[in-house]
């Protein structure tokens, strides 16, 4: 059978994906000129997504040009990170409303694998979606190489059914092994807290001391500032009681 015919069919649910599943990935990159990625936000788990990448071999998907996201103003902002965790060149591509129910992040992928297969010259995508409204412009595009990468249960099985009957590579991003997103987790909560702590505690050490003196109207020398700051400023620390409230505690 020969690897353009042939669809990912396995059900079951394995530690990672088959090895037969990344060959094939393999294979499709290979067969490709220039080969980009297209990533429907708003139908993919950024987790999973970053699964995938994660546990596919960097040497065989080095040849991949670009990954493009396209993304709701509404989606998750962990999408911002992806670029710091793969070597491929990311372009995030964020769609404003016009109507508040009615996204458009559908047309802005379409016009814009359009836009790369014309002027950029792409001649295969990899699709990250479980939208059945992208079935209309993979069968427009008889010429292009698309490799369909679905949540199972996002995808309904008649647009599964479509690409068999036309011979479109697909699989599910499920299959791969999630046990290496920890460090992603990691650094997307870690960098939130770190932005929400900042603009909480936006206040200056220094300043603080001297609205502190100025309050007081009570005169008091550099020698003793330096004392109190370094004893009481310097070593105030963050408490948070059985309710979950913060509250910064002065040393005694």
């Amino acid at each position: 059978m020969c690897f353009t015919c042939k669809a990912f069919t396995d059900k079951e649910k394995y530690k990672d994906a088959s090895r037969n599943t990344k060959s094939n990935i393999y294979d499709f990159i290979s067969q490709g000129n220039k080969i980009a990625i297209a990533v429907d936000c708003e139908n993919v788990d950024v987790l999973k997504l970053y699964s995938t990448l994660k546990n596919l071999n960097q040497n065989e998907i080095a040849k991949v040009e670009k990954i493009l996201l396209y993304d709701d103003v509404h989606t998750s902002i962990a999408w911002d990170w992806i670029n710091k965790f793969t070597s491929i060149p990311v372009e995030h591509i964020e769609t404003e409303r016009i109507i508040n129910r009615k996204s458009l992040v559908d047309i802005k992928m379409a016009v814009g694998i359009c836009k790369n297969i014309y002027e950029n010259e792409i001649d295969s995508f990899i699709i990250f979606s479980s939208d059945s409204d992208f079935w209309g412009l993979i069968s427009s595009l008889p010429n292009i190489k698309f490799l369909v990468m679905y949540e199972r249960e996002k995808c309904s099985q008649t647009i599964i059914d479509k690409m068999i009957e036309h011979s479109i590579v697909h699989c599910p991003i499920d299959d791969f092994c999630s046990g290496n997103i920890s460090d992603f987790k990691k650094t997307i909560l870690i960098d939130l807290l770190q932005q929400s702590i900042d603009n909480v505690l936006s206040l200056n050490a220094n300043t603080l001391l001297n609205n502190i003196c100025e309050k007081a109207q009570i005169e008091i020398n550099d020698k003793e500032k330096n004392k109190f700051y370094d004893k009481y400023i310097k070593t105030l620390s963050l408490e948070i009681d059985t309710n979950g409230i913060f509250k910064i505690k002065i040393a005694n």
